[in-house]
């Protein structure tokens, strides 16, 4: 019986080709049972992975995918633009708009997230985080809102904080210098010091000594998203967009291996390096740091089990904290400044404290230099609110422990949010540049929330910018 071939089925372009090899089937001998030929060709099963869902097919063959090669840098055309300064040159990103302001009346005030209005949030996008004026005047702005107006006063007092902190410190080097400078001046004494402890073995004591005294003077600035060289003291250049191929260039033609320095490719202070690599960004931060928001409330069976002359007249009321997202962290942390703004969010209306979160023991932890810390463990819960949806991205309050440093007689330290959003949520990225990571409670295989890039688009890791003449 002559039955008319299937078509084809048709690939999708644009995937990689299968790890695995398909196998090969094997040509019926002449001898072969009459039977055998009579089952004919088995359907063949899809690959599929640990969800049950299909691993894209191999691309066809004629589609290849494009390769980009840069231009090679011409070191005579780099050595003549060494002398050029592209300080001002370079437009920074633009802030967008300042979104819409909602205000209530102050006796009618909202207290919990899901009765704000559509569109309401606490950021403030428009504002340079590093602004602290600004800031400071919008948080009191917000507050006569009276809208969610605890994480404001959350928000103020830490500002007001570190604005204290930072005039202690402006007030110890000469007048006029900006933030940024004072913040880099006292990171590279930190620096010096330990350079000096190692006796200089790697030849740098010369640079950060020179680069201090040209913040100092004026004569160095601090310019996001632009670099100056050093080599054994020297400046080698006027500040500039950081390339990689000029680094090569540069370093090799004055023996780079010790006494080379790349001042302004980090941020102006120490970056936050807890256990592992930290990804994606936010506003003001490092490019490698991420940060997400977390709800997070003293537990409702705490309140009911208080006793004594607690008398709450509501549940449980959560605070909206920001974490960074560090997978190195194995235990959630906040501070003690956040417990105590928790405690006074819910005192009842004789202004009695509510029951302490319950006790778990002291967790002995190992951070980033190896030294051991040892912190209270308490129990928590925690959600996440969905802006979109405008709902809590988990019916049920999940109970986490959480470590508490005390910043009592101290600064506060960052919080982290530990293992639970990965452990609750799919997580994934994608290699176009943002360095965001998407959480979602579907597979990221059946979102829509994670990009599909091409490889031509990934960017390189520092962008490059095209100013040769």
């Amino acid at each position: 019986m002559n039955r008319p071939r299937r078509a084809a089925a048709a690939k999708p372009q644009g995937h990689y080709a299968a790890t695995t090899s398909p196998t090969k089937k094997r040509k019926a001998s002449d001898t072969a049972s009459a039977s055998a030929r009579k089952k004919g060709k088995e359907k063949s099963q899809p690959q599929v992975d640990g969800m049950g869902l299909p691993i894209p097919v191999p691309a066809p063959a004629t589609v290849p995918i494009p390769i980009i090669t840069p231009k090679p840098l011409d070191p005579a055309v780099l050595a003549l633009d060494l002398n050029k300064s592209y300080e001002g040159k370079i437009t920074p990103p633009t802030r967008p708009k300042r979104q819409p302001r909602w205000q209530q009346p102050a006796a009618n005030p909202i207290m919990f997230i899901e009765d704000t209005p559509i569109g309401w949030n606490s950021d403030e996008p428009d504002l340079d985080p590093e602004d602290l004026n600004a800031q400071i005047a919008r948080c009191r702005e917000r507050i006569s809102d009276n809208i969610i107006t605890r994480e404001f006063d959350l928000r103020l007092r830490t500002l007001l904080l570190e604005q204290q902190s930072r005039d202690a410190m402006m007030a110890l080097e000469p007048a006029g210098l900006s933030w940024p400078v004072v913040q880099r001046l006292q990171t590279l004494q930190g620096t010096l010091g330990w350079l000096q402890s190692q006796n200089d073995k790697y030849e740098l004591v010369a640079n950060v000594t020179n680069i201090m005294a040209a913040y100092r003077s004026g004569q160095l600035r601090w310019n996001p998203g632009l670099v100056t060289y050093w080599s054994r003291g020297t400046q080698l250049c006027h500040p500039r967009p950081f390339r990689w191929d000029e680094f090569d260039i540069i370093n090799a033609q004055y023996a780079g291996h010790t006494g080379f320095w790349v001042e302004g490719l980090e941020g102006p202070g120490p970056g936050p390096q807890m256990s592992q690599w930290i990804a994606t960004p936010y506003p003001g931060k490092g490019i490698f740091c991420s940060y997400m928001k977390i709800c997070v409330q003293i537990p409702d069976a705490t309140f009911q089990a208080g006793g004594g002359a607690f008398m709450p007249l509501l549940p449980s009321m959560p605070v909206d904290l920001t974490f960074m997202d560090d997978t190195g962290a194995s235990v959630m942390q906040i501070n003690q400044s956040d417990l105590q703004h928790l405690i006074n969010c819910n005192r009842d209306p004789q202004q009695n404290d509510p029951p302490l979160p319950p006790l778990l023991g002291v967790m002995p932890l190992v951070v980033a230099n190896g030294t051991i810390d040892h912190l209270i463990c308490r129990r928590f819960e925690i959600n996440m609110w969905d802006s979109t949806t405008r709902t809590y991205m988990s019916l049920l309050w999940h109970p986490v422990q959480v470590v508490i440093f005390d910043d009592t007689n101290t600064q506060a330290q960052t919080r982290l949010n530990g293992p639970w959003a990965r452990h609750r949520m799919y997580s994934a990225s994608a290699p176009d540049g943002s360095s965001y990571t998407y959480f979602s409670d579907v597979h990221p295989a059946s979102s829509l929330i994670v990009p599909t890039v091409n490889p031509a688009q990934i960017p390189p890791s520092y962008q490059t910018f095209q100013y040769y003449q």
